[in-house]
């Protein structure tokens, strides 16, 4: 997961400086992979706390499920 996350965004890889400003768009992405239009058959990932170079955003660790990366993969 580490390479993923900093290497470029792609159809598989999202990055967010928060979920709370995005919201919709974080959305759209899981969307997008649970759909597997290119079908990829590859787990998808948002990463909620990353800037688009991957570096921390510094937002705040919590417990809130909110906060965490979103993992979807396309159904079998």
């Amino acid at each position: 997961m580490e390479l993923l996350l900093v290497d470029l965004e792609s159809e598989l890889v999202e990055r967010k400086e928060s979920f709370r400003t995005v919201s919709d768009r974080v959305r759209e992405a899981v969307c997008a992979f649970a759909n597997d239009l290119p079908d990829h058959r590859r787990a998808g990932i948002v990463f909620i706390g990353a800037k688009d170079d991957g570096s921390p955003s510094g937002l705040a660790i919590t417990e809130q499920p909110a906060y965490l990366g979103v993992i979807v993969r396309p159904a079998p």
